[in-house]
């Protein structure tokens, strides 16, 4: 191999152990990448521009954009409603069935994120035994069709770049189909092993808030007792920190001094009885913002907060919030505020400022669960027109009327000039995370090509697998595919996979397409790992499962759901077309 070869192969393996120690930094890792192909001259600036105008990869933004529209309409919320019977059984069929017919068509984060407060605070079902189930079910759902989940469009997009007829929008559906029966079937029998015990609200609003004694304050030189602390309602004083040292628990007779930070366990509700306190200032308020109204908000896997000291991540510039309250399920925070460490899953309570719903980067960090939200005001037929035209522009790209992303693009226009989508509302959604992540994984490839690794690959999988069954190297591709999803996110998995599987299959002379399936579906088998996607980390902390609820039902599921596929794929897409 050249040197050149070497070095692509090196940045190529960096990446993957990369994502797997950094799973919430996705979009810097590859903007490394970038960086270490195009430096070095692995890849040309022609071919860098040709990978980011890539006709999939743009087609992958419009659609995510699209799915905003749906998002505005009560389509789902209807639906929502609809599910919830008092019978169980029928009301599960219906989760599971508007489940898996929604994501076909759009965002697995945004129906599971409209779904679980509805099914959270149903009274006359256990919510444990929907909760996780829905979440699979919008999973398996999601491969029905070419635009059901980002992967699928990710996969299309890297075998157009290398040359290959790109992937019709039914192409997933039969295969689809069959893993959906499948995996419903299991669920179904499965639906009684999760626990009926309710949701403890206790844990829920569990939050750490912290309050700082000014010098001013009357407080200062009165025992806890006297300042009237030890009997908040649903707030309990856990924790003094004073000079950097920590007084837990605290004893009613603690004589309270100047700048000392008092750390409070409560329910969100109760915030406000810390502002009957003179002297008793917020984290938030010291950041220049009033809690007057608060915003709950979850942080998700890929937000840039991951990782980073609460006073370090510059909060109030970025987002016009401040941070009020922090929750993690499954751990009791300890220390003053600033000083938390954020992480993947944390609950937090905002301050905002009037410019909050207008930053480009929140659906990028945060789902908002309550509290301040966009304007939705829809009229009944701006509503139906925007529903129908989506399955318009979706069902003319079915029937090879129009492509997928001239179909998108007029479907866009008409928005825009409609005044229904406002380019305010389409620059907070662009995905540029997501566009950088693709573009550099087709760069990787073009990479990979232009420096002779793929030649070294392809020959080497020819030496290896000469008497090889192409089943088997199917199956190994689907396993292997498996694995990286459950550590590293699954649209990084196809992206990276990808590359693999077309060398793999050009090294054994079949057919591409049976293996580039398998990566397609092996990056969307992530029902084990609560933390590999953002759908399961939202039901682990709605449902308060432990990871044991994850193994017991997903392992078996994900081991039926490989099985199904590799059995299926080979019959719909033969590794030796006539």
């Amino acid at each position: 191999m050249t040197m050149m070869a070497w070095w692509v192969l090196c940045v190529f393996i960096g990446t993957l152990l990369a994502l797997a120690r950094w799973q919430g930094q996705a979009d810097r890792i590859f903007g490394l990448v970038l960086m270490l192909l195009y430096i070095p001259g692995a890849i040309s600036s022609e071919a860098l521009l040709a990978c980011a105008a890539n006709n999939g990869l743009i087609t992958l933004v419009l659609l995510i954009c699209m799915g905003f529209v749906l998002e505005k309409t009560l389509l789902l919320q209807r639906a929502a409603a609809w599910m919830l019977t008092i019978d169980f059984e029928r009301c599960w069929w219906r989760v599971m069935l508007s489940s898996i017919a929604s994501s076909a068509l759009l965002n697995n984060t945004a129906i599971v994120s409209i779904m679980l407060g509805p099914l959270r605070s149903v009274n006359h079902h256990p919510a444990r035994r929907l909760l996780l189930p829905m979440t699979y079910a919008v999973s398996m759902g999601g491969m029905l069709t070419l635009v059901g989940t980002s992967t699928n469009l990710i996969v299309n997009s890297m075998i157009m770049e290398a040359g290959l007829p790109g992937l019709h929008l039914l192409d997933f559906l039969p295969v689809g189909t069959a893993v959906v029966v499948v995996g419903i079937f299991w669920l179904w029998c499965r639906r009684y092993q999760l626990s009926a015990h309710p949701l403890s609200s206790e844990s829920v609003e569990h939050y750490l808030v912290e309050g700082r004694l000014e010098p001013a304050s009357p407080l200062v030189g009165k025992t806890v007792a006297q300042a009237g602390l030890r009997h908040l309602q649903r707030l309990f004083l856990v924790e003094i920190v004073r000079a950097g040292e920590k007084i837990c628990p605290v004893p009613p007779h603690a004589q309270l001094e100047a700048d000392d930070r008092l750390l409070f366990s409560g329910e969100s509700a109760s915030f406000g009885l810390l502002a009957r306190f003179k002297g008793l200032v917020s984290y938030a308020q010291r950041q220049g913002l009033k809690a007057d109204e608060l915003t709950e908000v979850l942080v998700l896997p890929d937000s840039s907060l991951c990782g980073i000291r609460l006073k370090e991540s510059n909060f109030r510039a970025k987002f016009d919030a401040a941070v009020v309250a922090i929750r993690r399920n499954g751990e009791a925070l300890s220390g003053a505020m600033g000083e938390q460490i954020l992480c993947q899953g944390d609950f937090l309570v905002l301050a905002t400022g009037k410019d909050f719903l207008g930053r480009a980067n929140l659906a990028k960090n945060f789902l908002i669960i309550r509290g301040a939200r966009p304007a939705t005001t829809i009229k009944p037929l701006t509503e139906w027109l925007m529903i129908c035209g989506f399955l318009l522009a979706i069902i003319l790209s079915a029937c090879g009327v129009l492509s997928l992303f001239k179909s998108m693009v007029c479907y866009l226009g008409i928005l825009l000039i409609s005044g229904t989508l406002t380019l305010n509302e389409l620059r907070r959604r662009l995905p540029l995370g997501l566009w950088l992540i693709v573009m550099s994984a087709l760069a990787m490839a073009k990479a990979m090509d232009a420096s002779g690794l793929m030649a070294v690959i392809t020959e080497s999988v020819e030496v290896m697998l000469v008497d090889t069954q192409p089943q088997l190297a199917l199956i190994g591709m689907l396993i292997a595919t498996w694995m990286v999803t459950e550590v590293v996110t699954n649209n990084a998995t196809a992206a990276m996979m990808t590359p693999l599987a077309l060398a793999l299959a050009q090294g054994i002379n079949v057919s591409p397409l049976p293996f580039v399936m398998s990566v397609a579906f092996g990056a969307s088998c992530s029902f084990v790992n609560p933390y590999a996607y953002q759908t399961n980390l939202m039901a682990l902390n709605a449902g308060e499962y432990r990871l044991i609820d994850f193994l017991r039902l997903g392992l078996p599921l994900a081991l039926l759901y490989l099985a199904v596929v590799a059995t299926v794929i080979p019959l719909l897409f033969p590794f030796f077309p006539s």
